[in-house]
Order: C-alpha cells, then sequence, then structure tokens
C-alpha cells in the first residue's frame, strides 16, 4: 500500500521540495548586484532570512541589514533588484511534484502548503502565478508571523487543513522541520530526492 494512501492529509513544504532551491548562479548574481564577495554574501542572506519570512523585518530592513554586514550601502534601485531577483530565483517550479499534488486532490486527499518564505515571494506568487490556487489550504510564514519550525507554523496549517495530526504527512527538506512535525504527531519525511518519494509515497 502506497504511504500516503493512509492519511487523510498531505502538507509540502515550498523550496526543496515543489520549487527547486535557488542555484548558485542566482547567488552568484546576486552577489555581483550587493557588490558583496559570493560567500560573505551567502552568509549575510541567511543570518537574518527567518525574521524577514516572519514579516519580523521589510525587504528594504533585511537588504540593508545586509549591505550593512558587507559594508556596503544599498540604493533604492538596487534594493528593488535584489528583490526582484531574489524573488524569481525561488520560482522554479518541479513539474511532476504540481502534478502529483492534483492527483492528490482528484482521489480525495486534503492538501497543504507551509512555507517559510518573505512576502515578496508570497505575494508574487500570488499575483504571477496560479500555483497557490492548487491547494486546500496555505500557510506562509510572513502572514501568520511565524515559521518552522515553531509550533505555531504547523497548527495554523493543520487547523486551516482540517485533518489531525495523526491523518497528516509531511514533507520537508529540512530535518530540523521534519523533527518538529513528528513532535506534533505527524507523520514526516525529510524530502532528499523527489524520484524516491514518488517511488514510496504513490
Amino acid at each position: 500500500m502506497a504511504l500516503v494512501s493512509r492519511f487523510e492529509g498531505v502538507i509540502f513544504d515550498y523550496g526543496g521540495v515543489l520549487a527547486r532551491h535557488q542555484s548558485d548562479e542566482d547567488q552568484v548574481r546576486l552577489a555581483e548586484i550587493a557588490g558583496i564577495p559570493k560567500d560573505l554574501f551567502c552568509s549575510l542572506y541567511w543570518a537574518d532570512r527567518l525574521e524577514y519570512d516572519k514579516g519580523a523585518l521589510s525587504a528594504v530592513e533585511y537588504w540593508q541589514k545586509v549591505a550593512s554586514g558587507g559594508n556596503k550601502s544599498f540604493s533604492p534601485a538596487v534594493i528593488e533588484q535584489l528583490i526582484e531577483l531574489d524573488t524569481t530565483s525561488w520560482m522554479q517550479f518541479d513539474p511532476p511534484m504540481w502534478e502529483w499534488i492534483e492527483q492528490l486532490r482528484s482521489s480525495g486527499k486534503r492538501v497543504a502548503m507551509l512555507s517559510n518564505m518573505p512576502r515578496e515571494l508570497g505575494e508574487a506568487l500570488k499575483s504571477r502565478t496560479g500555483r497557490l490556487n492548487g491547494f486546500d489550504h496555505v500557510t506562509l510564514s510572513y502572514e501568520i508571523h511565524a515559521a518552522k519550525p515553531d509550533p505555531a507554523a504547523y497548527e495554523h496549517c493543520l487547523e486551516g487543513l482540517g485533518t489531525s495530526p495523526e491523518q497528516t504527512l509531511f514533507f520537508d527538506d529540512r530535518i530540523a522541520n521534519v523533527q518538529a512535525a513528528e513532535s506534533l504527531g505527524m507523520r514526516a519525511i525529510q524530502f532528499l530526492d523527489r524520484e524516491d518519494v514518488l517511488l514510496q509515497c504513490r
């Protein structure tokens, strides 16, 4: 019996599961726009990312922190460039996963997305694509001011999806997020290889 058939609901992370991780080429381009060496830029990029994802920092505040850490000062035009490239770099969708979501919903499963992401990405997904319409429920960190692995993020998603933890399967590429889901009673799988996951779960 396919694993997913045992559950009423399925929750997917976004980056690294439904969309590819930001590429090295995009990281290089972002660092070039910022005028900061790539290794330092990547460190600064992630340093306050969770606060940005939670909406505790605006895009301007976040990029100003990156600039400060690199002893730079970004003009509004540079910040706009960084926002746009950063946003599009996280919109490289993995088609087989979206096809599977459609199949799950067609088979009667309730399907949700739970993602840590900044407002700019979330609003771009809403305005530029119809991707979020393919779920029964979507929980985005910037909208609820809580991010995985905070239990509040999972609880918000479960409430919106309408399934109990024990009847919900969760996929995320980060082990800390998987462990947090398990601590709440969900069956959680670390998403490392799409083909392995689909083979196991379909």
